[in-house]
């Protein structure tokens, strides 16, 4: 066997290993295990093993990390106060999230596709049946793919009243680049909150994609969380609708995709695909 038919039939088996994991029962599973409080030893290791494979930076961190009960706590860990200071100019758009913007362009007209990785997805399958897409043809989006090693809280990334908030139920694919080159619709299919942001008379899209492992998404505004109890698309009922440029939105467990779609006309990019961006970091400004 060549080397190269060993990497596809490697590959291959990685891809089918993938899709049956991510049946939402094994990140629930995992969810279980990572929220394990004793022995209180072996949690702490499990967190310090956690720490130590991904090289996080823990001087940022809120708490100690021996005070983090279990690898689920220290996951969506709070920074210190002033660790990520958000840029104040009102005409500036943030990062939501720590990440990198793996992808960014123009959605296209028809049907208000975009491309990521070589993939086209349609917008409409994305969101919930229903949304106004019309805005949104030739307009632009921002793809931001928070790895395990990331702050992995979200926030506002301008300030918005949230119009409307829908959860849609799928599978739990990775949201890492070699699942997105091997599966055609990981985003449409895998489960998601989709926020539709509103800021001054603009309407933004904001999806929170979620992955594998564990693959619960929350929202500081709503007690709803995702994967967990019973599964259906619905509406999500908030507390609270409004939210200032950089508070604290929700948060993902384990890794997971921000998606910003903005209509035309209205976004300008200040980075680049590819640029690792961090929450409160200009990424873009309004036209």
């Amino acid at each position: 066997m060549t080397d190269k038919n060993k990497m596809s039939l490697r590959s291959g088996l990685k891809a089918f290993f993938m899709l049956m994991l991510s049946a939402p029962v094994f990140s629930r599973i995992f969810g279980r295990l990572a929220a394990w409080k004793r022995p209180r030893r072996l949690a702490a290791a499990l967190t310090r093993r956690f720490i130590a494979m991904y090289g996080i930076d823990t001087s940022e961190v809120e708490k100690p990390v021996d005070e983090y009960p279990s690898l689920s706590a220290f996951f969506v860990r709070r920074l210190k106060p002033g660790v990520r200071p958000v840029d104040s100019d009102p005409a500036v758009i943030v990062s939501p999230v720590d990440g990198l913007a793996m992808t960014m362009g123009t959605l296209t007209e028809k049907p208000e596709a975009f491309q990521i990785k070589g993939r086209s997805y349609a917008l409409e399958k994305l969101v919930p049946e229903g949304t106004d897409l019309a805005p949104y043809r030739g307009g632009y989006f921002v793809q931001l793919y928070l790895s395990p090693k990331d702050y992995h809280r979200i926030h506002f990334p301008f300030d918005s009243h949230v119009s409307r908030a829908s959860y849609r139920k799928g599978r739990l694919l990775p949201v890492n680049p070699f699942s997105l080159s091997h599966f055609k619709n990981v985003f449409p299919e895998n489960e998601r909150i989709i926020l539709e942001l509103e800021h001054r008379s603009q309407k933004v899209l904001m999806a929170l994609v979620g992955a594998l492992n564990v693959g619960r998404i929350g929202l500081v505004f709503s007690d709803f969380e995702t994967n967990c109890g019973r599964r259906r698309d619905r509406e999500i009922p908030l507390n609270r609708e409004q939210g200032g440029k950089g508070e604290e939105l929700g948060w993902f467990m384990m890794g997971s995709t921000v998606i910003l779609f903005f209509p035309e006309k209205v976004f300008e990019p200040l980075i680049r695909e590819g640029e690792k961006v961090r929450v409160g970091q200009s990424i873009g400004k309004w036209r």
